[in-house]
């Protein structure tokens, strides 16, 4: 026997592949056009109410048209603030259907983009038509333009981040979690920014500049799209051709009712009375306020829901055609076949059994599975009710609070200039970091270094000297805090709560992260309405801008916890091919959410604002109370993606 160890032929290892670290070539096109959107979006929406209640009594003020006709334009301007939002969040549904089953996302996103800069372009009209004194004009040409907008930005919603994902390949898989923080960042990045800024543009250069820069800022990201165009990849539609259509054509009527509300709402709002309060209580008066609405709706409105019901009933039509020339396992295709086979079933089994004998686990599984989470979900439209009056009420009681700060002289320059000059350079090193083309680390370690000795610098000097100077903010500038608190309340929840909870062997299911975060809307709200009783019992300008520092911080921790959560719980808890569907009723929460205020907006016009906050409060803890009870009984099961076949 040889004493010599015998050599054994090892393959030598794969060098790593370079390639696998870079972003793909599109990334960079996707990111910043997904950053110029939302800064037109945010930017736009940051002026919305306030510039729509400024229009209804033309720019007169309260001494001149008198405090009942401010407060009920306050109140329309609400209801139209909210029913926008509410199509902005309706048409993802139809942008979806087109992008996945007809003609992908690329053409999809790219034309929409162009609907979306022609709305854009009708605001700045509008703003023209205003200061003309045309108002007739300028409020029509502002509805068509929102409307566009909502086609275009919903449309381009559900594609965009779709999108970035199909650009990555197995081996550049675990770029995706990155890929993803990022669009996160750069949606909150542009939201703060615009949100500062669009409403310095509105008062010193006019509506017409305010509108149309967030409309200079989507051409530019529709003209960064298109640039891309050679570099990304593209996935085509599933199924395409004739059943792509019937499909999209089918599910684009089904959806007929909501936009029948939406349009109810808006077209019929004015012409509703609103009850006088009186000696009634509180309950008495809400109650009758529902019902009367209902009322005035159901004889006003009537025959928009009946157009509805005969677009569904089309839809019936063209679905059951689609269905003949291919049997598809969709959430409706198998409702609808365990219906009509239901008599196929043996003694003791569900009604999806003939599903599962047909279809498997998965499509049996898929409908109760969805039916479920619908059910839970069904309260969350109460919070996106509350969530997205940051953008309207809250703004209307901040014009009521004193708007001046009081700072020292060189730190507010650091933190002006300073931060400008970060920003600058941070979206730099983003950009050219997803170019495959990074900073390097010196450099961006000086940068560093030397903002924080500039800031130490300005803070040595006015601690020495102090010299305080009054800077006045805009009311719709506050709220560019919940896009600053989102950037900071990820990671401190993160690394403060969750990360040292699963050291310790705990880990918060994520229904009872969405839980918390309802009863903290609820929290919110109260805390507004505790800031507006002191507003009410004080003179106007008095309280200070501040104190809804408050309700910002309760409100977005609420967001973080529903929002983020509620998307992650419904991605796992939906079958695999269900995954859309779920993605999709998710997003009608928001529109339901903001129909609710819209409906709930004439009140404006009889309640104080604190008693506005007071109804949203109560209508909130009510839902949090039912979401928990529906949660300790909730029970599901995950469904993720299968690997990738090697």
């Amino acid at each position: 026997m040889s004493t010599k160890a015998e050599s054994i032929d090892v393959p030598a290892a794969s060098p790593p592949d370079p390639e696998a670290s870079k972003f793909p070539w599109g990334i960079p096109f996707i990111v910043g056009n997904e950053g110029a959107e939302r800064f037109s979006y945010y930017g736009m929406r940051a002026i919305l109410k306030t510039y729509l209640a400024a229009l209804y009594v033309h720019f007169l003020t309260a001494d001149q048209v008198g405090e009942a006709a401010m407060k009920a334009a306050s109140g329309k301007a609400t209801a139209v603030t909210h029913l926008f939002m509410a199509g902005v969040y309706a048409f993802p549904m139809i942008g979806a259907l087109l992008a996945d089953r007809l003609l992908g996302k690329y053409p999809v996103i790219f034309w929409l983009s162009l609907v979306y800069v022609s709305g854009n372009g009708l605001l700045a009209i509008a703003g023209t038509f205003a200061d003309g004194g045309q108002w007739g004009p300028a409020e029509y040409l502002f509805y068509v333009g929102l409307g566009l907008i909502a086609i275009g930005s919903g449309g381009i919603k559900p594609c965009v981040s779709a999108n970035v994902g199909d650009q990555f390949d197995e081996k550049r898989k675990h770029l995706v979690t990155t890929v993803f923080q990022i669009f996160y960042f750069i949606i909150n990045f542009g939201s703060f920014f615009s949100t500062i800024l669009t409403p310095i543009l509105k008062d010193s250069l006019g509506p017409a500049v305010a509108f149309g820069v967030p409309g200079i800022f989507m051409l530019a990201a529709t003209i960064v799209f298109w640039l891309g165009r050679k570099r990304f990849v593209r996935v085509p539609p599933k199924p395409g051709g004739t059943l792509g259509l019937l499909d999209t054509l089918a599910s684009t009527l089904f959806f007929a009712p909501v936009l029948a509300l939406i349009a109810a709402v808006f077209v019929m709002s004015d012409d509703f009375q609103t009850p006088v309060k009186g000696a009634m209580g509180g309950a008495e008066y809400y109650w009758t306020y529902v019902k009367q609405y209902v009322a005035h709706l159901a004889a006003s409105s009537w025959y928009f829901f009946a157009i509805a019901a005969g677009l569904v009933a089309v839809g019936f039509l063209l679905f059951a055609l689609r269905q003949k020339r291919q049997q598809d396992t969709g959430f409706l295709a198998m409702i609808l076949y365990a219906l009509a086979h239901r008599r196929e079933r043996k003694p003791g089994e569900s009604l999806f059994a003939p599903v599962r004998a047909k279809f498997g686990d998965e499509a049996a599984d898929g409908p109760p599975a969805v039916l479920r989470i619908i059910v839970v979900f069904s309260m969350v439209s109460v919070f996106w009710a509350l969530f997205d009056q940051h953008a309207s009420t809250w703004i209307t009681q901040a014009q009521q609070m004193n708007l001046t700060l009081v700072v020292p002289r060189f730190t507010w320059h650091f933190l002006v200039y300073g931060t400008l000059a970060l920003a600058l350079f941070g979206g730099a090193w983003l950009f050219l970091w997803i170019s495959n083309r990074p900073i390097p680390r010196k450099v961006s370690l000086g940068v560093v270094g030397v903002a924080l000795a500039a800031g130490a610098l300005c803070g040595v000097i006015d601690s020495a000297s102090p010299e305080w100077l009054e800077k006045p903010l805009k009311a719709e500038q506050i709220s560019a805090l919940n896009p600053l608190m989102v950037m900071i309340i990820i990671p401190t929840l993160s690394v403060l709560v969750y990360k040292p909870l699963e050291r310790q062997g705990v880990t918060i299911r994520p229904l009872l992260k969405m839980t918390i975060g309802m009863f903290l809307a609820a929290a919110a709200f109260a805390v507004a309405a505790l800031v507006q009783t002191r507003i009410e019992g004080a003179e106007r300008g008095t309280v200070h801008v501040l104190w809804q520092l408050g309700q910002y911080l309760l409100m977005t921790t609420a967001e973080v916890l529903v929002s983020v959560t509620g998307l992650e719980f419904a991605y796992t808890q939906a079958p695999r091919t269900m995954k859309s569907t779920i993605m999709g009723f998710w997003l009608l929460c928001v529109t339901l959410g903001n129909v609710l205020v819209a409906f709930l907006a004439p009140m404006e016009k009889i309640l104080e604002l604190s008693e506005f906050f007071w109804v949203f409060t109560g209508l909130m803890c009510g839902a949090a109370v039912i979401f928990a009870v529906l949660a300790a009984t909730y029970k599901g099961k995950s469904y993720l993606q299968q690997a990738a076949a090697k």
